[in-house]
This record gives structure tokens, C-alpha cells and sequence, in this order.
């Protein structure tokens, strides 16, 4: 099953839907990290799935400032530019501005960290219904409901699997 914008019917006759999403920098950089663990390779390799998604159109990325900053302050060159690569072709682009501040801090007063607050904050105002992360300190706030967000919030995994299952993928 294909999830794309438009309301164009698949081949089964029903309607493709388009889910938009952020991926925050620890999920981006997935596929960098030590894929010995058993953990970081499943991610990852979720991770690449969705980015495939992204490039075929089936997915909206969401971007922002706090991940382009985040990203410029990587000292790895090799996952500067592979970040950079889809973050130029995100659907839409969060820029920080004063409006972001007052939710990003409400996020903060929850116990997040500044930068995770913005990213938090940035993809609610991109209207992302998924926010996909490997931070451990994000998702467990999340499934304790500390962070009172509209957003779905969860690793690379757990949102393939959530496709999977409501478009009936196997």
C-alpha cells in the first residue's frame, strides 16, 4: 500500500492517505550508529524504510530550524550531509520564531531538554501527526503522559508497525 496526498484511490479501490512526520535528529541519525547492537540495527533499518517512503512521496517530512542547527553542530561530515540530503526535501519547513518559544518552554517545564522542547514544539506547529525518536528520555516521558501533546510519539519501529497494521500490510 502506497500513502500518498490527493485522495487518489489504490489499486483496491480505497483512499491513500499521507501521514506527516519529524523525525528528530536522534532518529536521522540511526543508521550512524553502532549496528552491532541489536537495537540500533532494527532502528535503523526502520529508519531506511522510511526515508524510502519520503523520497517515493508516500510520507511528508517535516524539518525545521532546531534540526538544521542540531545537524550543523555535528562534527562527523559523512552525517552532516546524509541529514542535510532529506532535510532539503522535507515538505515543510518550521523556522524558530518567538511564536515557538512559549510551547517549546511548556515542553521544557515537562522535563524535556531546550533543544528536544523545540523539536517537540516544531512539530506540532508542521502539523506532524507522528514524532519518531530514539530518545530514551523523550519516549519515556511520552508513554508516561508528561508531555500532553496531539502527537503520536515513537521509535523508527513502532511507526513502520502502526503503518503496517492500518493499511493491513503484512
Amino acid at each position: 500500500m502506497v500513502f500518498k496526498s490527493g485522495g487518489d484511490d489504490d489499486s483496491t479501490g480505497r483512499e491513500r492517505v499521507t501521514v506527516r512526520i519529524y523525525l528528530d535528529a536522534s532518529a536521522l541519525n540511526r543508521p550512524f550508529d553502532d549496528q552491532r547492537l541489536s537495537r540500533n540495527r532494527i532502528e535503523a533499518e526502520a529508519v531506511l524504510a522510511i526515508l524510502e517512503r519520503i523520497e517515493a512521496g508516500d510520507i511528508e517530512l517535516i524539518s525545521s530550524a532546531a534540526l538544521a542547527y542540531e545537524n550543523l553542530m555535528s562534527p562527523l561530515v559523512e552525517r552532516r550531509e546524509y541529514v542535510t540530503t532529506y532535510l532539503n526535501i522535507a515538505a515543510t519547513f518550521v523556522p524558530a520564531d518567538a511564536a515557538l518559544l512559549p510551547r517549546a518552554r511548556e515542553f521544557e517545564a515537562r522535563g524535556v531538554r531546550p533543544l528536544d522542547a523545540l523539536h517537540l514544539a516544531s512539530a506540532e506547529r508542521g502539523r506532524a501527526r507522528w514524532f519518531i525518536t530514539c530518545d530514551d528520555r523523550i519516549l519515556k516521558r511520552a508513554r508516561g503522559g508528561k508531555l500532553e501533546t496531539r502527537l503520536e510519539i515513537g521509535t523508527p519501529v513502532e511507526f513502520v508497525a502502526s503503518r503496517k497494521k492500518t493499511n493491513g500490510e503484512s
